[in-house]
């Protein structure tokens, strides 16, 4: 039997999982994050609408 066995359902906040630093994103950055994926998103999707048209013209 190990030390963990003994162990009780939650430990608050110690239970958490923590971002390396390296890792994090300054805030002042987020919403130059956010838009990029947006734009990215938005092209995918006139790609695959063009793809589309193409393939029921064909």
């Amino acid at each position: 039997m190990g030390k963990d066995e003994h162990k009780t359902g939650s430990r608050g906040s110690r239970g958490l999982s923590q971002t390396p630093k390296n890792l994090k994103i300054p805030a002042d950055t987020v919403n130059e994050e956010y838009a990029r994926e947006l734009a990215e998103l938005t092209s995918l999707r006139r790609k695959r609408l063009n793809q589309g048209e193409a393939s029921k013209k064909n």
